[in-house]
């Protein structure tokens, strides 16, 4: 019964009323009887979990490769050898030229495409890979994210793969490859919550330790 705190010409003890900063946060609120300067009670929980996020213009083409990939940057403490050969899902919100928003999902439902941070085979990664200790088992910058490998058919073109990547974003949402700037794009594990053992009594998810923190803070008060 928490109410939209622009809404109310004006407070009284007992209302409850929330305010939400820029779609980031949100600060909820009990409001009591007595002066703020008598004191209040403070819960504060936070629920960003460790992500990748896309670097401004993050497409290119790896023509050794015959790839393209997104150019990421890590998010809180991962350990970046688990992002390797995991299905990704890309969340987010890009703003186009025109300032319109455009909200983007892809990956948590069946019949959409993940992506992947393709890792070396192990008889390959033998003279690299394997002589690093494990925390850099894969370094940071090599955390980029596979999104195509189907060329254009168009002869003119020097970043075929590339190219095509962008003519199927454009189709599906209207976006253009300047667009990425004022992007905010993530990938994330592409994993639905499971209970875990036989007996059920556990529960796995992606974020689920930060978030379970919010939740108990939001029963709470």
């Amino acid at each position: 019964n928490f109410r939209n705190i622009k809404s109310m010409k004006k407070l009284k003890p007992g209302m409850r009323v929330y305010a939400v900063n820029r779609e980031k946060n949100i600060a909820l609120a009990v409001i009591g009887k007595k002066p703020v300067e008598n004191g209040l009670n403070i819960v504060v929980s936070h629920i960003d979990s460790p992500r990748l996020d896309l670097k401004p213009n993050p497409l290119y083409e790896d023509k050794d490769a015959g790839v393209a990939l997104f150019k990421t940057h890590y998010y809180g403490g991962i350990r970046k050898y688990h992002w390797v050969n995991t299905p990704l899902a890309l969340h987010g919100k890009i703003i186009k030229r025109n300032g319109e928003a455009v909200n983007i999902k892809i990956g948590e439902n069946s019949d959409e495409p993940v992506f992947i941070i393709p890792d070396l085979l192990p008889h390959l990664s033998k003279n690299l890979q394997d002589k690093r200790k494990l925390p850099e088992g894969i370094k940071g910058e090599e955390l980029n994210i596979l999104v195509g490998s189907m060329p254009v058919k168009d002869k003119n073109v020097k970043e075929k793969i590339k190219i095509a990547v962008l003519e199927n974003l454009n189709k599906k949402y209207g976006i253009t490859e300047e667009d990425f700037v004022s992007a905010e794009l993530e990938a994330v594990p592409a994993t639905t919550p499971r209970e875990i053992g036989f007996d059920k009594s556990m529960i796995g998810a992606y974020g689920q330790d930060d978030r379970i923190c919010a939740y108990a803070s939001l029963m709470a008060i």
